[in-house]
């Protein structure tokens, strides 16, 4: 019997294994296709350009002149925050609004604002001393969920400090105006309107892809190939204990002792597994693509490199099914295969930028998720989805994650010849 009809032998062996258990097939594609369905709509919001997700947020507004009015228009022109108006509400009563959860912020304006900001200019535009000027800062007071993240009370802070930085210009410009009327008298020249001739053009931002100007990442562009890496590297559990079950069995020993190359059990082994991380993959694309926008979400945009797509999904295949077979051959036990398996593959999620995105992980820990595979897949997948990259684009992933897998295999078949 030649080696190929082995080959074609074991293969046929391995799939008939597996379609056997109907249940853990179903399993394979329903559990990945029904994450990055719910994570996905889920998250749309939080990585998409609408403003879907909104903070509710409390001004007390008790002053009538420029600095409530600027502070007001500031948070009613930003879509992503609730407001509510009111001119009564004390601060005590603020807090138990953001105790109870009504709000997430609430801001404080108060009385006479306005005027002691004037009070207080017309003191500087004197040169009074800071030590005898008699009008303090005004205090505009920010009041937050403490369970908020911390970044975005300093985008709301930000945004209130820019709305009081342009109440300080114009009522400074107001000042002057005063003061060159007086001064100047009948040879008074206004002063040019700075709002009709901005020096700028207003900012926005677009995001950049080797083929130009592209939409912002979606959710699910992060979550459908995440996902899909995650679901290839979770089959090691299962062909990994499929292995020892065959070695306290027996019939890898039998296969042994009948001169089977090492290169015909193991392929028989990698090659169901390939197909089923194949048609995993193609299914979570084509829900992204058609069944998530039925659903409201967004829909995944493949990119213009299917050639590309396919050689990033299956280096990683290869490169899952590599770490799979490593783990069987050292692994004494089914419950040692599947615990360490499962145990490495999440570590290796959570570095690789696949449980948590790498943008909002710390400088250091986005530095470590080179050390993932997973990392190198969802790089890839990304240069094709968000980046327009082809084929040379995702070659060094591609080539990480086959080197990858050459090593694990390398490693499976020295212990296969050493010892069953």
């Amino acid at each position: 019997m030649s080696e190929l009809t082995r080959f074609r032998a074991s293969v046929m062996k391995d799939a008939r294994i597996i379609a056997r258990d109907r249940q853990a097939l179903i399993l394979f594609f329903v559990m990945p296709v029904l994450f990055v369905l719910i994570l996905s709509l889920a998250l749309r919001d939080a990585f998409g350009d609408r403003p879907g997700a909104t903070f509710p947020m409390l001004v007390v507004v008790q002053d009538q002149g420029e600095v409530g009015r600027s502070v007001v228009e500031t948070f009613r022109a930003n879509p992503h925050i609730g407001l509510t108006l009111s001119a009564t509400t004390t601060a005590e009563e603020a807090r138990r609004g953001l105790i109870d959860g009504t709000y997430r912020f609430a801001v404080l304006v108060p009385a006479g604002a306005t005027e002691q900001a004037q009070r207080r200019l017309g003191e500087i535009m004197a040169k009074v001393p800071p030590e005898l000027r008699i009008e303090q800062p005004v205090a505009i007071r920010v009041l937050a969920d403490p369970a908020l993240r911390a970044d975005y009370r300093k985008v709301l802070e930000s945004s209130l400090d820019l709305a009081l930085h342009g109440v300080e210009m114009k009522l400074g410009r107001e000042q002057v105006e005063q003061t060159l009327r007086v001064t100047q008298g009948k040879h008074y020249i206004p002063l040019p309107d700075m709002e009709e001739a901005r020096l700028f053009t207003p900012v926005h931002g677009e995001a950049v892809t080797k083929a130009g100007a592209g939409p912002t990442p979606t959710s699910v562009q992060q979550n459908a190939p995440a996902w899909t890496l995650l679901a290839m590297f979770f089959l090691t559990v299962p062909l990994s204990v499929s292995f020892i079950k065959e070695r306290e069995q027996g019939s890898l020993f039998r296969l042994q002792t009948m001169t089977v190359p090492a290169w015909v059990v193991l392929g028989g082994k990698a090659v169901p597994f390939f197909v089923i991380n194949l048609i995993q993959m193609a299914s979570i694309l084509a829900v992204s693509v058609h069944i998530l926008p039925l659903l409201g979400g967004d829909r995944l945009d493949l990119g213009n490199a299917p050639l590309a797509l396919l050689l990033v999904g299956a280096s990683a295949s290869v490169a899952a099914i590599g770490f799979g077979i490593a783990v069987a051959m050292y692994a004494r036990t089914t419950e040692q295969a599947a615990s360490f398996s499962s145990a490495t593959v999440m570590i290796m999620a959570a570095l690789g930028g696949i449980l948590v995105p790498k943008a909002v992980m710390p400088p250091l820990m986005q530095d470590l998720a080179v050390l993932s595979p997973l990392a190198w897949g969802l790089d890839g997948f990304l240069d094709v989805f968000v980046r327009g990259g082809g084929v040379a684009d995702v070659l060094p992933e591609a080539l990480g994650l086959l080197a990858f897998a050459a090593v694990c295999l390398g490693i499976a078949i020295l212990r296969y010849r050493g010892r069953i």
